[in-house]
């Protein structure tokens, strides 16, 4: 679906973000809603939860905003959420919620309500990746609303005309894009280079040995893996693979700027 202009009444677009504190730990989602113009925030909180569950979480709770007959756009800085539901889940339904190593579908009862809902009375729902961290200011917004909501100090949720986000309610394809930048990663603790760097579903995993990591990718679709042997090495890889810094400080437990 293209972009379209906000003054068009029957198009819904929805950023949003989700994560928690330790993964898994006290966590926050949050939805910002842009309906002809105007902009409304949602966000709320979880114990025990993961950030995948959060991100899952924003999404539905945006589109239960959705009207009937409304197309939506939800904008997403979560590959384990956008291909998910737009890849993943099309496999995962016709193997009864299992995936192809036979294990169960992690998260199945929000795939199911997401399922569910990009199947009800609302109209079409399109699905778009922006990088986190990267300046987009809807992004950075759902960011701060979900990490106060994690963090037990959520802030005020607005409405209005977005005015307070950096701007205008503009569209995605209308603020610039900053180029990519490589993110400086920390050493992690308790792990020397080299080691292995893994993402599967969604999740990103260190390994101090080969052994370790085959055992995690092997027979596994889309699984991205490699040895890494030093910090400048690690960024590069993170940004090739198109995660955020956000996500990486908080699945490895490392200092993360740029």
């Amino acid at each position: 679906m293209p972009n379209t202009k906000l003054d068009d009444q029957n198009e819904l677009i929805i950023y949003t973000d989700g994560g928690c504190i330790g993964n898994p730990g006290p966590g926050g989602w949050a939805a910002v809603l842009v309906r002809a113009g105007q902009v409304e925030e949602l966000g709320g909180a979880a114990a025990g939860t993961t950030n995948n569950r959060m991100e899952m979480r924003a999404a539905i709770e945006g589109l239960r905003r959705a009207r009937p007959g409304e197309r939506a756009r939800v904008v997403t800085d979560s590959r384990y959420l956008q291909d998910g539901i737009t890849r993943w889940i099309h496999g995962w339904k016709r193997r009864n919620w299992k995936k192809a190593d036979g294990n169960p579908v992690l998260n199945q009862d929000l795939w199911q309500e997401l399922d569910t809902l990009i199947q009800g009375p609302a109209g079409s729902v399109c699905w778009e990746h922006v990088r986190g961290h990267q300046g987009h200011p809807f992004n950075e917004r759902c960011d701060e609303i979900a990490n106060g909501f994690a963090r037990g100090t959520p802030p005020e949720l607005r409405r209005g005309d977005g005015s307070w986000i950096g701007g205008t309610a503009a569209p995605v394809a209308s603020i610039p894009s900053a180029a990519p930048a490589t993110p400086t990663v920390g050493v992690p603790s308790g792990m020397g280079f080299p080691f292995y760097l893994s993402y599967r579903d969604g999740e990103l995993r260190l390994h101090g040995d080969w052994a370790d990591c085959e055992a995690w990718v092997k027979g596994v679709r889309g699984v991205r893996y490699k040895k890494v042997r030093s910090p400048a090495e690690l960024g590069s890889t993170l940004t090739a693979w198109g995660i955020g810094a956000g996500q990486a400080a908080r699945q490895l437990g490392v200092q993360v700027s740029g």
